[in-house]
């Protein structure tokens, strides 16, 4: 907080300050972001680009699928399969020298296609990093299959509120960075991999929408699940060659804890279920990065899983999905 405040004052004196001035203290805020950026690393795999700023331009998609099976009402077994709209926001950053400003604009709300909203706030580091994610769903669509017959379902008859939330270690973090692949911060020169460990926390919560609801002060909730998980996995950077760079993680986490119930109607909730092993909150994500001179595209993914239950019995599935096109250029 204390670095970030002095930048801040530094730029306010930058821009009242004469030419000769200016430069005098762009050249002391320039030596003292290099200080910051000084990190114990082998910059024989892993190193800062040698230009002080990068601009990039990003297209990000996004959705959400939930599958629910309810097998606990006698021969009668009910499953819900329902996705979200997918998400679609244009980005443009600019990072100096580790500082970053950024500029999002959704097309999906400025021509009125969807009304969903979704909330990211992602902090990838060498060592340690962590992902948020809010998502409100409000044009989920669908069908409801009761064993009888399967019935469509309108595209504003459910609403879902998510979050999901992952933080990870990486113990090699001399040699392997996660921000090579996802924030370009870095470069990764050589191949390298590494053990990590972390937590998972998922809130998903579904109920009807008040254009359905018998009594507009009932809580519908059909779903209301709080899960935390803890594990670890591995991840590693290839780089077949200089202008190349493949990232492919997983970190499984195992829940320890949990918070759930479900009801088939806003009058009866039918609390807790047994579930057993195997219950799973799952954080996987990819990367493919293209160098060519001073600009770099790709491509990254980053997929969120969460399973609860086991086969013939009640079970839950949630995945929220995040893919990104880039493309970068750097100067100076």
């Amino acid at each position: 907080m204390f670095r970030r405040l002095s930048i801040f004052c530094c730029l306010l004196l930058l821009c009242s300050a004469d030419v000769s001035a200016q430069w005098e203290l762009l050249q002391k805020v320039d030596s003292f972001l290099i200080k910051m950026q000084r990190s114990n690393v082998d910059t024989n795999y892993i190193m800062r680009p040698k230009e002080r700023l990068t601009v990039r331009l990003l297209s990000n998609f996004s959705g959400a699928n939930i599958h629910i099976a309810d097998r606990s009402s006698g021969s009668q077994n009910m499953y819900l399969d329902v996705q979200s709209s997918m998400k679609w926001t244009l980005t443009s950053s600019i990072n100096y020298r580790g500082l970053s400003v950024a500029l999002s604009v959704n097309p999906g709300h400025v021509f009125d296609w969807y009304h969903d909203m979704e909330f990211n706030i992602n902090a990838y580091g060498n060592k340690m990093g962590a992902d948020f994610i809010y998502q409100h769903s409000r044009n989920l669509t669908g069908e409801l299959d009761n064993g009888d017959y399967t019935q469509k379902l309108p595209n504003d008859f459910l609403v879902s509120k998510s979050i999901n939330a992952n933080y990870y270690y990486v113990f090699n973090s001399q040699r392997f960075s996660f921000p090579a692949a996802f924030t370009q911060s870095y470069v990764q020169k050589r191949s390298a991999g590494s053990f990590i460990v972390g937590a998972s926390f998922q809130s998903l919560v579904m109920d009807v929408g008040k254009k359905y609801r018998i009594l507009d002060d009932e809580d519908f909730h059909l779903l209301n699940t709080q899960l935390l998980g803890i594990g670890g996995g591995y991840a590693h950077n290839i780089v077949p060659n200089p202008n190349w760079m493949i990232h492919l993680s997983v970190m499984p986490t195992i829940v320890v804890w949990r918070n759930m119930h479900m009801e088939n109607d806003g009058y009866t909730a039918r609390g807790s279920h047994p579930f057993s092993l195997p219950n799973m909150l799952t954080t996987a994500r990819l990367s493919l990065i293209h160098y060519h001179g001073k600009q770099f595209t790709g491509i990254t993914a980053v997929l969120n899983h969460s399973h609860l239950g086991q086969s013939g019995a009640d079970m839950t599935d949630h995945l929220k999905w995040r893919i990104r096109l880039l493309y970068g250029i750097r100067f100076w």
